[in-house]
């Protein structure tokens, strides 16, 4: 056994799975020093596992033969810790492959715009804007006003789709000024009750987060971070 004595990752499988005998010609105890950590080496070579059986079963008192049944049952559990061990490494690659492919899908977002819900957009002079709403289900007129960075509405007219293209023009049709405009939207029902409308604006992704502290999110210009697990609305 003078062997064993000097294998470190033979100590830590009989601390772990060696019987009393071995545990006491070896000098091996369940609580040795470092044992934990030898033990995971052995763990991962079955070879060595079968090398301390073999060296148990050759130096067994021939009058008290070893237990088959302890035997069975270690290399039964050592088998079973071997396969939660493969799997586990098999799960970390799988997660590792969706967060590459996670972060693949969300580089190719950079440069375009997604819908938010927010009534303020900035506009470029001479550029179409879209923008999105719904409407109350009792609604018979939904209007929406466009109003400039002064508080002053350049331009309002029905809508009659929830998405709409504003063309950036004001009530003259003349472009407006580069700019930020708040777009205003308001449903009104048959008794004359004016309800405001949630209106969404498109925004520039400007770049992506993977598995920071909040989660994979979308960092989007003039509005924040968007989880990137959330529904988007990527814009045409």
């Amino acid at each position: 056994m003078a062997d064993i004595n000097t294998n470190t990752a033979l100590s830590g499988l009989i601390a772990q799975y060696g019987t009393q005998e071995a545990k006491a010609k070896t000098g091996v105890g369940n609580n040795t020093a470092g044992a934990s950590t030898e033990s995971a080496d052995g763990l991962a070579n079955q070879d060595v596992f079968m090398r301390l059986y073999i060296e148990q079963l050759k130096n067994q008192d021939p009058t008290k033969p070893q237990d088959s049944g302890d035997m069975v049952s270690q290399m039964a559990q050592f088998s079973s810790l071997e396969r939660l061990t493969k799997m586990a490494d098999e799960m970390e690659n799988l997660s590792q492959s969706l967060i590459s492919s996670q972060a693949l899908t969300a580089s190719t977002l950079v440069g375009r715009y997604v819908y938010v819900d927010q009534d303020t957009a900035p506009v470029a002079e001479g550029n179409p804007t879209m923008l999105k709403t719904s409407f109350a289900d009792d609604a018979v007129k939904n209007e929406l006003q466009i109003i400039n960075s002064a508080g002053q509405i350049v331009d309002k007219f029905a809508l009659t789709d929830e998405e709409f293209q504003w063309d950036g023009t004001d009530g003259d049709g003349n472009f407006v000024p580069s700019g930020m405009y708040t777009f205003k939207a308001t449903s009104t029902n048959a008794e004359g009750e004016v309800t405001q409308l949630n209106v969404q604006t498109p925004a520039r992704i400007n770049g992506v987060t993977i598995n920071g502290s909040e989660g994979s999110t979308l960092n989007v210009a003039n509005y924040g971070k968007l989880p990137l697990s959330d529904e988007l609305d990527i814009v045409g």
